[in-house]
């Protein structure tokens, strides 16, 4: 299938959004609020013929988007969750974007003999695995660094809002700050990088395989920092996942013609 389509990730504080085509992503890959939605190419999309592929569990973003579809007269299609035909045994409340990582994940690595385990920190950092045989395993959800950061904020008479952004200053994590702000930013990032070692070993002790590990999420750069290098890290792995979905779906509608 060589058909550009615009694959739109709608998350739970932004939408991330690229034109993919045959797996790779085409141009720039774009972050706007939910609010912003007008400002997407849509008369671009409109000229280039291609469908709109979102994956996403807020609805009024959803139907937003797929009114502004039918205003430009732009084919728009929702993916989801249970009706998806790659990642077998799902729930339905299972967040899409969970499988779409899944689904990126699986086509990102070309030898597939264990067990995957995706960490996609995000406003959330959730943890989704699935087997060889793309069978859905489980996984957590946790808090996201934002949200932890946020929390220790307003949740507290004296504790101060510490910005993410001042990770970007830190070298080594430092368990014995001696200030209040890095005693909470490093507490924050340690907090991520023990979820990933404590699930891993978890998983490993269950399961009794070696998986592979896969990083994403607009945070994952920070965790892979303080954390031992994961056998994927890829940013664009939900966008990724979108495209995959779609494709496996149109080629099946192809060979039901």
């Amino acid at each position: 299938m060589k058909e550009t389509i615009l694959a739109i990730d709608v998350g739970n504080t932004s939408i991330h959004w690229a034109y993919m085509k045959d797996g790779d992503l085409i141009g720039s890959y774009n972050r706007n609020k939910h609010t912003e939605l007008s400002l997407l190419p849509w008369e671009e999309v409109k000229q280039k013929d291609c469908p709109v592929v979102i994956a996403g569990a807020l609805l009024h973003i959803n139907e937003e988007i797929e009114r502004i579809t039918k205003e430009h007269n732009i084919k728009f299609i929702q993916l989801d969750t249970t009706k998806q035909r790659i990642i077998k045994n799902v729930y339905q409340s299972l967040g899409i974007d969970r499988v779409c990582n899944l689904v990126g994940a699986i086509n990102s690595i070309k030898i597939l003999n264990s067990p995957i385990i995706v960490f996609d920190f995000g406003t959330a950092s959730t943890i989704t695995a699935c087997d060889k045989d793309h069978n859905f395993l489980g996984g957590v959800i946790h808090t996201g660094c934002e949200i932890e950061l946020q929390a220790l904020a307003s949740k507290t008479l004296s504790l101060p809002h510490v910005q993410l952004a001042k990770e970007q200053k830190i070298t080594k994590l430092d368990p014995l700050s001696k200030d209040t702000e890095n005693a909470i930013l490093h507490g924050v990032i340690v907090g991520q990088v023990a979820l990933v070692e404590s699930y891993l070993k978890l998983f490993k002790e269950m399961t009794k395989s070696e998986p592979k590990t896969v990083f994403t999420g607009g945070n994952a750069s920070i965790v892979s920092r303080f954390y031992k290098t994961p056998d994927l890290y890829d940013p664009h792995l939900t966008i990724k996942g979108i495209y995959y979905c779609y494709k496996a779906d149109y080629l099946a509608r192809c060979i039901l013609k």
